[in-house]
């Protein structure tokens, strides 16, 4: 009987404990989404790191990760504990993605955590894509044509807000045999042509996809 009892005890305790936590004026929460900013999925490559720090170890510079890992398989990471009380305890989020790989449209990298509060971080970013440039100046009228270009990302504020200073000029055609890194997405590359004293603008679009190597044809 007394084994019984034992048995029935204990899921009660522990319950008991858990709601205890949570319920506590220490308990902290950080909840992390991250998403392809041009597609909307997820990614699971971010690390995600929580490290404690205590005043007696600031002076060596060092805190302790009391949770670490990547984002899963929905791009989520989520951790939850009861801090510790007394000023000398603070909390640090950190985020890391692959500066080779992403560009960041949204990305918090530190964060210094209120203990008792529920922190949200969203993360968007867009991996990296490839582009050659080709320029052609199909209608050369003579040594004074000029051509000065900039681009615009639908989604974020990537772009060459000044025209280009450095013009085409003459009877241009070049192809630049070196890809350039591109956030995929979509572009619209506008190019200001002058030509027997006439300014004209030519506007071109392009889609670029993860991992995708294109061409843009800056032709006039």
């Amino acid at each position: 009987m007394r084994l019984k009892v034992i048995i029935i005890l204990i899921p009660i305790f522990l319950y008991t404990v858990s709601c205890k936590n949570e319920e506590s004026e220490l308990w902290t929460e950080v909840h992390v989404t991250t998403a392809n900013a041009h597609t909307g999925e997820a990614l699971t490559d971010v690390y995600i790191g929580i490290i404690e720090w205590n005043d007696k170890w600031l002076s060596d510079s060092k805190g302790k990760s009391i949770s670490e890992g990547f984002t899963d398989a929905n791009g989520e990471y989520h951790f939850e504990w009861k801090a510790k009380r007394g000023d000398g305890f603070s909390y640090e989020y950190v985020a890391q993605a692959n500066p080779a790989k992403y560009y960041q449209v949204n990305f918090q990298q530190l964060d210094f955590l209120t203990k008792g509060e529920t922190h949200f971080y969203e993360i968007t970013l867009l991996p990296y894509s490839g582009l050659y440039f080709s320029y052609q100046n199909q209608n050369c009228f003579d040594d004074s044509d000029s051509m000065w270009f900039k681009w615009d990302h639908a989604l974020i504020e990537y772009q060459s807000e000044d025209w280009n200073p450095l013009a085409r000029v003459g009877c241009y055609d070049l192809f630049v045999e070196t890809p350039y890194d591109f956030p995929m997405g979509d572009y619209t590359f506008t190019m200001k042509v002058k030509r027997n004293g006439i300014v004209s603008y030519i506007e071109k679009e392009i889609t670029l996809l993860e991992g995708q190597v294109d061409t843009i044809e800056l032709f006039y």
